[in-house]
């Protein structure tokens, strides 16, 4: 347990260290607080994470679950199964008319820019989130208990982190140096009333659950950034592409926290996952 010990003190740390530098980043910019705090706390997550490793005595990136064997083809092949994981919730919202398509833009630029912003910053978002949950936590918290145990953990922590969401400041307060930290209690606060994302909350789970599994089954954490990457990409460009239809009956089938996943997605991924529980258990029992 002294190795989890140390990844709960690494978060404390960069939460710790991101409340404090906000303030003056913020003196210096006058940028939005909100947004400084959130890209310090990311920022010093990804510089402390080498000492991290350092201390854990991780010496190569092959303990976190990075095999180089085979990158192209299984980053290519990842992400493609990401994007088309989720077509049946895109076609659902589509068929529904909660999703109506955007008029078609007037340049083929614009369209082709969005569609390649939406890989890059998918790929950094699926980089960074899975070697901190999948390939870090993972691999530390399967020295200290079991695989059932450890997927259920980083699952539920991962689905969590996504709901810690500051309110934007009143423009009538003043920003201070403890700002970082009233934000930060607030973001917490916002599971007094868990009723009002659970939806999301589950979805999310059943994601960290299925990329978990990924994990355990290919011992190579490439499949699961390919994957998140392919789930982020999907999302940013069909919402790119359509509008939110509030009236649409099936509407309540997607959270409010991004108008996408929601009960319905929550169901599918469920889905996906009993059918390869199904078809382990059928290999095993024909060996």
């Amino acid at each position: 347990m002294a190795r989890v010990s140390i990844i709960v003190v690494y978060f404390c740390v960069i939460c710790l260290l991101g409340c404090l530098l906000a303030y003056p980043i913020y003196i210096l910019s006058g940028a939005n607080f909100e947004r400084i705090l959130s890209r310090t706390i990311l920022i010093l997550a990804v510089l402390l994470f080498y000492p991290t490793c350092q201390i854990l005595k991780i010496n190569d990136v092959t303990s976190l679950g990075f095999k180089a064997q085979g990158l192209p083809s299984i980053a290519i092949r990842s992400w493609l199964l990401g994007v088309a994981m989720l077509i049946p919730i895109s076609v659902f919202f589509i068929s529904c008319e909660f999703r109506l398509w955007e008029p078609a833009a007037q340049s083929i630029f614009e369209p082709l820019a969005m569609i390649a912003s939406a890989i890059l910053s998918a790929c950094i978002i699926g980089l960074i989130e899975e070697t901190l949950f999948r390939g870090l936590l993972q691999s530390q918290l399967s020295t200290a208990m079991n695989s059932f145990w450890t997927v259920i953990i980083v699952s539920v922590i991962y689905s969590s982190v996504h709901f810690l969401q500051a309110p934007e400041l009143d423009a009538s307060q003043t920003i201070q140096w403890h700002s970082g930290f009233t934000l930060l209690a607030s973001a917490f606060a916002n599971f007094n009333n868990v009723s009002s994302f659970l939806d999301a909350w589950i979805a999310l789970f059943l994601a960290g659950v299925f990329l978990s599994l990924v994990r355990l089954r290919t011992n190579n954490i490439l499949w699961c950034i390919g994957i998140h990457a392919g789930w982020v990409t999907h999302i940013k460009v069909f919402k790119g592409f359509t509008d939110r239809d509030d009236s649409a009956q099936c509407a309540s089938l997607a959270s409010d926290y991004d108008s996408f996943i929601g009960e319905f997605s929550a169901a599918w991924i469920l889905l996906v996952l009993l059918a390869w529980a199904i078809l382990h258990y059928r290999k095993s029992v024909t060996r």
